[in-house]
């Protein structure tokens, strides 16, 4: 896998890095028995990155592949008479244990609409009654009807809050019912970020009467949330390292921390100002950052990224609803982090989105926008996504909101092939009884032998005397050893795993 650079560093040593790692055979980290195990607890271990793995052979890491619901159509579109072109993302899609709740944009850039679903494939849009609207006022504030709109009223599934970039989570970590939803916008007429906090997801407060916390900018997803394990909350923007607007305009992102944002809603500490540059400031005719959020699973922060490519550049043609664009597109990218600010861009230089945009004539062949965070239901990975026809600043752009599934702990994996691979862990603390594993070996097969922390097999757990998976898939396989002692025996050892694979896919492993 490709180190991480950090936006301080040079292309030089991101090369010398690059030379000096490889995924075809070699080590990615060897580690010395001697170091200090891990103390993974029960906490899931997924191969998304080399935390766990001090040696690898034969095997390599490939991302996940998702499958998109709904034959690849749109679960939810603009059929209201307030819901416009710019429907769609930025989202947050939330289950709340019985159904799915969606804040979404229903029009222009300073507009929050509320929807539900009890399968997440069909949506109602139920009138909450909570704000007028009336289609002049409204045409101030970008507006733009495909036809002409007769309704106004009530009778809607608006939130009367005016705000651009608008997401909200449910804050666990609360415990002032008041406080309960937590969002990050841009105020209207305001190009930074401000927060605010709600009892119930529909009726917003704003903390620092309503000014923003941050500066530029805020027109894209803006999104605040709790991170339980470092005990802050994270505050993610886009800003610029450029002029504003035009050709000069470059995009980057930022990540910001706050311990309390109820007693000092303006404390923030940047982690991280960063833009994507590895290829020297040239690149943002490339790629820039148009957000990324952070969506924490085991442990791993995962950067969903909304990739502006070739910005600007419209010479394929004139409109057209048809043809799929390969330029000014925007693509959805995941980048794996351990501390939210390095994040690997392994999947971003490589041209591999984790949504591939559609075909010709699909609703998402242009651009992509990611919902800030990705939903786990019924043993899969459910991710939501913005839609759209037409490239950046094109209209119309018939756009949509889709689905895409992924398997369980599915992003990416070590894999071999005909030939037999390893993948060797670091030194473990074993607290738990047993070992699971997410594993597919459906045209192959894997085992697993247990050595100690000096690498030597422990009796009874060796390479001949584990059970080998054999034309298998599962996400929850218990390894079985021939002798009669059972994984719980080593339970309080420090242990090392090594995965035997051939034509098998490895995603996680767990101990319980």
């Amino acid at each position: 896998m490709t180190s991480l650079i950090s936006d301080q560093l040079g292309l030089g040593f991101f090369i010398l890095c690059a030379l000096a790692v490889s995924n075809d055979a070699l080590a990615t980290s060897k580690t010395d028995a001697r170091d200090k195990p891990l103390e993974i607890g029960s906490r899931k271990q997924l191969f998304v990155d080399d935390f766990v793995v001090a040696e690898q052979v034969r095997v390599k890491r490939a991302l996940g592949q998702v499958v998109k619901a709904n034959g690849g159509n749109p679960v939810m579109v603009p059929d209201k008479p307030w819901e416009d072109d710019a429907f769609g993302c930025p989202a947050t899609v939330m289950h709340d244990g019985k159904k799915f709740r969606m804040w979404y944009r229903p029009w222009g850039e300073v507009s929050i609409a509320y929807a539900e679903s009890t399968d997440g494939l069909r949506w109602v849009k139920p009138n909450l009654g909570l704000t007028d609207f009336n289609q002049e006022e409204a045409k101030k504030l970008g507006f733009r009807p495909p036809q002409p709109v007769t309704y106004s009223g009530k009778d809607n599934n608006l939130i009367p809050l005016f705000a651009q970039g608008f997401t909200c989570f449910m804050d666990t970590h609360e415990k002032d019912p008041g406080h309960r939803y937590k969002a990050a916008y841009g105020p209207h007429g305001k190009d930074s970020v401000a927060i605010a906090h709600s009892a119930d997801g529909f009726h917003w407060i704003p903390y620092n009467n309503g000014e923003p916390v941050t500066g530029r900018a805020a027109d894209t997803t803006n999104q605040l949330l709790w991170d339980e394990e470092a005990k802050v909350y994270r505050l993610f923007t886009r800003t610029d390292f450029g002029t504003r607007g035009g050709p000069g305009e470059l995009r980057g992102t930022r990540n910001m921390t706050n311990p309390d944002v109820k007693a000092d809603p303006k404390n923030w500490k940047t982690v991280r100002s960063w833009m994507l540059d590895r290829e020297g400031r040239q690149e943002g005719k490339r790629r820039q950052i148009y957000s990324l959020t952070d969506w924490i699973y085991e442990g791993v922060h995962f950067g969903l990224m909304l990739a502006y490519e070739w910005p600007g550049d419209v010479s394929e043609g004139g409109h057209d609803l048809v043809k799929r664009h390969e330029r000014d597109i925007c693509n959805y990218y995941i980048t794996p982090s351990r501390d939210t600010y390095n994040w690997d861009l392994t999947w971003v230089y490589a041209g591999q989105p984790m949504i591939p945009r559609g075909g010709d004539g699909s609703f998402d062949k242009d651009l992509l926008v990611p919902t800030w965070n990705i939903i786990t239901h019924q043993g899969e990975h459910w991710i939501y996504y913005g839609g759209l026809r037409e490239r950046h600043d094109r209209y119309p752009r018939s756009p949509g909101i889709g689905l895409a599934k992924l398997r369980l702990d599915g992003f990416a994996y070590l894999a071999a092939g005909e030939q037999e691979g390893t993948v060797l862990t670091k030194p473990l603390a074993i607290s738990g009884k047993k070992l699971e594993l997410n594993l597919d070996a459906t045209n192959g097969e894997a085992s697993v032998e247990i050595l100690d922390a000096d690498g030597k097999a422990i009796k009874g757990f060796g390479e001949k005397d584990a059970k080998p998976f054999v034309n298998i898939d599962g996400v929850a396989l218990e390894p079985r050893w021939s002798s009669q002692a059972g994984f719980s025996t080593l339970k309080g050892r420090i242990l090392r795993l090594k995965f035997h694979l051939r034509k098998a896919k490895l995603y996680a492993f767990q101990v319980h």
